[in-house]
């Protein structure tokens, strides 16, 4: 027995060790990989265990991201889907605090959209980024500088370049990307059908909303609720001069295709009416500065060597802007043209604040700004604060000039807080985004034969300077994503267009 004991012992300790060498050759191997697996799953685990226990949907948003970001940024198509679908339909939900700030993941995703946009841009000789699209990166570039040279906080930062930047990707992304021919065809399609929607939704603002807020006869205040699919507020605020302008673009590229006998009439007339009528809705007073810009910019030249053929659109659109003039001041305001008048002159130019405890309006935050710079800080005047600074809450994302001068009203257009934030040089660097892509456009209508293209590049020129508009108009531009998609996605196809037709190489 004691032989076999030792016998066994020896062939162990000779077949043992041949295994061990084995096992000590794989097993750290082994662990390691799955020691490291076993760690992330946890973390991950916890972690998203934390964001689904908070009931937060930003930060649910933000875990998703993380996770789908990766994957749908080797799928820019689907992204740019994504985006658009959330971006242009889920503002109907935002009076909803549960579901506000749901469209966060859309500027995450858009942003998202930058890295590959850049890489093309850098390294892909198919895609070549227009002037306006350099102009954009080098406000975004000067804004970081900016930013960083002025440092308040981590916060106030991110908060501030999300606002300003949040589509940049997605407007780069449909320029510099190559997609399908298909995929441009099936995104017109879409922004049809969202032009038509804007009708229904107005319709039910109008019926059920606007009572709830105190019904017609206060209709100043009740119809600013009608703003289609673009988020209805009841406590106020209601972007509707947002889809006023998305309405007039939809115009400007109807009208342009009407008349290059790209659309049927009948189908012009009908869809004619459709995206008129939630204008007429609501009392959204700066239609009627809009209505006459894009009538003159697609009539404009063409009365001029054609005079007599023409005089019947031009009548047409002073007949409409005459009908809205009259459905807002005598219909729903009650009141008198002179007295509309002097009324929105002191609230606009004049002395009087913007709006109830706000000290300043359109004018005055202009000029208050320039009051507040001084010999002794040009930097300010020139280089501004940084972004985010100007920003007016009283949550956690207030900028610090937000909070010094928090009834002010400093935001209250784009052009004062992009004066704010980025100074003198930032207001033009921006501004020149839309000048540039206004001049590409009109050289893409003289230097395309194809009608189709002739004829959006024409509504692309009556859209554009309702933007420049806006700029001294609201914030929106600068601040509201649903208004910044509309530029990202009007200036992303103008790029586009000028890379499918080759203006590039036209221009040398």
């Amino acid at each position: 027995m004691a032989n076999d004991r030792a016998t066994i012992s020896c062939s162990g300790k000779r077949g043992g060790a041949l295994n061990t060498s084995i096992i000590v050759r794989r097993l750290p191997q082994i662990n390691l990989k799955l020691l490291a697996a076993i760690f992330v799953v946890g973390v991950f685990s916890i972690f998203f265990g934390l964001l689904a226990v908070t009931a937060n949907p930003i930060m649910i948003g933000l875990g998703a991201g993380m996770v789908l970001g990766p994957i749908l940024l080797a799928l820019p198509a689907l992204t740019v889907w994504i985006v658009l679908v959330i971006g242009l339909l889920m503002g109907v939900l935002s009076a909803n605090p549960q579901f506000s700030k749901v469209t966060w993941i859309v500027s995450i995703l858009s942003m998202m959209l930058l890295l590959p946009s850049i890489l093309n841009m850098l390294w892909s000789k198919a895609r070549k980024a227009p002037a306006f699209i350099l102009i954009a990166l080098a406000f975004m570039g000067y804004s970081l500088v900016v930013s960083i040279a002025q440092w308040y906080s981590l916060a106030e930062f991110v908060a501030g370049f999300k606002r300003y930047f949040q589509m940049f990707g997605l407007m780069m992304a449909i320029t510099l990307i190559i997609f399908t021919p298909q995929s441009f065809v099936r995104w017109r399609k879409f922004m049809l059908v969202i032009a038509l929607l804007q009708f229904p939704f107005a319709l039910y603002e109008l019926l059920i909303l606007v009572p709830q807020r105190g019904g017609l006869a206060l209709s100043s205040y009740t119809t600013d609720i009608i703003a289609g699919t673009f988020g209805a507020n009841m406590q106020g605020g209601s972007p509707n001069s947002v889809m006023v302008i998305f309405l007039f673009s939809a115009i400007a590229f109807l009208v342009a295709r009407w008349r290059s006998g790209l659309v049927n009439s009948k189908y012009f007339y009908i869809l004619f009416v459709i995206f008129m009528l939630p204008i007429g809705m609501g009392e959204t007073k700066i239609a009627l500065v809009m209505l006459p810009m894009v009538g003159l910019v697609l009539f404009g030249k063409d009365f001029m060597y054609a005079p007599l053929r023409y005089l019947p659109a031009l009548i047409g659109v002073a007949l409409l802007t005459f009908l809205l003039g009259y459905l807002y001041v005598v219909i729903m305001m009650q009141s008198s043209p002179m007295e509309v008048l002097e009324s929105t002159l002191k609230y606009n130019i004049g002395s009087q604040g913007y709006s109830d405890g706000q000290y300043l309006n359109r004018w005055t935050s202009i000029t208050f700004w320039l009051g507040e710079q001084s010999l002794r800080d040009p930097v300010g005047f020139i280089f501004g604060n940084g972004l985010g600074s100007s920003y007016t809450s009283t949550g956690a994302m207030a900028g610090h000039l937000g909070l010094k001068y928090l009834n002010y009203g400093i935001n209250l257009t784009a052009a004062s807080t992009i004066l704010w934030d980025t100074g003198l040089i930032g207001l033009i660097l921006f501004i020149s985004i839309f000048v540039s892509a206004w001049f590409a456009a009109k050289k893409l209508e003289k230097l395309s034969s194809d009608p189709s293209v002739k004829a959006d590049a024409l509504a692309i020129q009556a859209t554009i300077p309702l933007f420049m508009l806006s700029i001294v108009y609201s914030d929106s531009i600068v601040n509201l994503l649903s208004m910044e998609m509309l530029y990202a996605v009007l200036l992303g196809y103008l790029g586009y267009l000028l890379n499918q037709q080759g203006a590039f190489k036209r221009s040398r």
